[in-house]
């Protein structure tokens, strides 16, 4: 066979005028600049520094930092319920709820119970700063109990022309606005749940719409620019950064924990420092994450105690946990602060 090499020679000339020119085939400037941000947000920070805490990241930080040796002693047994949304108010009485009985709890300092109202099926409860109880009712919303004539009214129970789902947790902010994470009827295969925004003027405002498996628990940060949520139904909190009052920047938000076994993080509290104490439904223990989500530990109930802690408080240097299954309020010393809850 004989070869035409002027052949081969023109084809190959005609390929080498196809290929871009060696200028083009440098990078070119973006025709899409970098985007910039109004809105400058820093995670949480510990009081100390991070490698003072944890040496290595990932290490479990250990409990002697929070409540010493962590031994829990029982306040008190005389509610009868399956308790829920333990608050103090400025006397030291302590306020909380059963949803199965629709009580309205009152615990004197000495652990003497008594119920005082009735709601259907209340949930939770929180002290506003002018001393007013408000809760949340998982069949009518909001509302909010004067504990001197102990009369109850209620608040809403809608946004817009729609119901709540049913309300299972608040948090006050310090503008006087509430967070709300509206729960039931949403599940892990079935995510719907939401969280709200009651402001001070009556407005409710949906912040988070639908994808969470069962809001339940919800605090602040200290500094109010962080909020975090229980999602019970993922056994997960999700920390979601605040642009302002009853504005969050849900594009950032993150996973700051997940937590092993049981069912999932019921409610949750903070303490000064930042960290937060998640009440571990089916566990059996207090999960306790400093501000980065860095891992301090478990704090157990007692043996026969009850795997079912629902809810904590920080009140007078003590952690209070309630326990649903035995109807028991435990608590445990703790070496940090509660967030100031009344104005000096």
């Amino acid at each position: 066979m004989t070869l035409n090499y002027r052949a081969i020679a023109g084809v190959a000339g005609f390929l080498i005028a196809l290929l871009p020119s060696p200028r083009l085939l440098m990078a070119q400037p973006s025709a899409y600049p970098m985007p910039s941000s109004n809105f400058t947000y820093t995670s949480p920070q510990p009081s100390v520094s991070l490698g003072s805490q944890i040496g290595m990241p990932g290490r479990s930080l250990g409990l002697e930092a929070i409540c010493g040796s962590c031994q829990l002693e029982k306040f008190t047994d005389e509610c009868v319920g399956r308790l829920e949304g333990p608050s103090f108010d400025r006397d030291g009485n302590l306020w909380m709820v059963s949803p199965a009985t629709g009580s309205i709890f009152r615990v004197t300092p000495s652990g003497h119970c008594e119920v005082v109202a009735q709601t259907p099926a209340p949930n939770a409860t929180r002290f506003a700063r002018d001393g007013r109880l408000f809760g949340v009712d998982n069949k009518l919303g909001v509302f909010w109990l004067d504990t001197k004539t102990l009369k109850v009214t209620y608040v809403t129970n809608r946004y817009r022309t729609e119901n709540f789902h049913g309300l299972d947790d608040l948090y006050f902010d310090r503008a006087g606005g509430l967070y709300l994470t509206d729960a039931y009827g949403s599940s892990v295969l079935h995510p719907q749940g939401q969280v709200f925004y009651l402001a001070t003027n009556g407005d409710v405002r949906k912040l988070i719409s639908g994808n969470l498996a069962f809001p339940n628990g919800i605090v602040l940060s200290p500094d109010e620019r962080t909020l975090y949520i229980d999602d019970w139904g993922s056994n997960r909190i999700i920390a979601v950064p605040v642009r302002s009052p009853g504005e969050l920047d849900v594009d950032s938000a993150w996973v700051f924990a997940y937590l092993n076994g049981g069912r999932g993080p019921d409610s949750m509290t903070i303490d000064s420092d930042g960290n937060v104490y998640a009440a571990h439904y089916g566990a059996g223990e207090v999960d306790v994450f400093d501000s980065h989500g860095f891992y301090y530990g478990a704090i157990r109930m007692p043996a026969g105690a009850g795997m079912v802690p629902s809810n904590v408080t920080i009140h007078g240097g003590y952690l209070f946990i309630t326990e649903m299954d035995q109807h028991t309020v435990w608590r445990v010393r703790t070496k940090v602060r509660s967030v100031n809850q009344w104005p000096e």
